[in-house]
């Protein structure tokens, strides 16, 4: 049965094993989540509790590993990912789905504008004078309008991660997911970036984010907490912060 039409994406009893023989670690122990539309939400925890590879799982970026007893199964806009092959994965992920990564991995010999205009080109769906002037305007957006010609190694860690962003948002995706977005910024960028997701979700944007830094999770609306591979609480900020979160 698809989730409801509100839910954009649905992790169902998702388990997830990494190695193998004596290395062999089951990093997720049947997850549940539902994650609707409009929603900002931050999944945070300790170091290897699970949060990064969940997030890798509902964006596409990974698959789930299968357990006895249960049927893992990952929901992208109403589509059972399990009955996609990879091909047909990545086009629903590079349709549905923009990622930011702590690191941005930007091109350094391109410029932001070229950056933030490859995954309309990739898509194919519309000019390469149209991805431009798009990624103009992204750029400008995001205050780094008189950047937009400047190579990718030349910007500051903080401006090539606002290019990350604004890459991410190119193919206008349902969802924007985020693993620990400022894990490489200063208190300055990180509370710049931090700004910057509070202004998509108050257009609607829905954005899930994992991170270590407390002060980013509590300008979202819900924190989901993750330890040993398991969530333990699922609240809003506001009930969080009445359980001294």
């Amino acid at each position: 049965m698809a989730p409801t039409e509100s839910v954009l994406l649905e992790a169902r009893q998702l388990h997830r094993f990494l190695g193998t023989g004596e290395t062999l670690t089951h990093i997720l122990k049947g997850v549940d989540l539902k994650i609707h539309s409009g929603e900002y939400v931050a999944i945070v925890g300790q170091s290897g509790s699970g949060k990064s590879t969940l997030l890798y799982l509902l964006g596409g970026l990974d698959r789930p590993s299968p357990h006895v007893g249960s049927k893992s199964s990952v929901w992208i806009d109403g589509q059972n990912t399990s009955d996609l092959d990879e091909t047909e994965l990545a086009m629903l992920r590079n349709r549905k789905v923009g990622f930011v990564f702590q690191f941005h991995y930007l091109l350094k010999e391109f410029t932001a504008q070229e950056n933030v205009a490859l995954p309309m080109l990739r898509a194919g769906a519309i000019s390469r004078s149209q991805a431009m002037e798009k990624s103009a305007k992204l750029l400008e957006r995001f205050g780094l309008g008189s950047k937009i010609k400047r190579k990718a190694n030349r910007l500051s860690g903080g401006e090539q991660q606002r290019v990350a962003i604004a890459r991410a948002l190119a193919n206008d995706p349902l969802v924007l997911l985020a693993d620990e977005p400022t894990g490489n910024l200063d208190r300055a960028n990180s509370e710049n970036v931090s700004r910057l997701f509070s202004e998509l979700s108050e257009t609607g944007q829905t954005i899930v984010f994992v991170t270590h830094d407390l002060q980013l999770a509590g300008r979202a609306e819900r924190i989901v907490t993750m330890e040993d591979g398991r969530i333990i609480s699922d609240h809003t900020t506001s009930q969080a912060a009445a359980l001294s979160f």
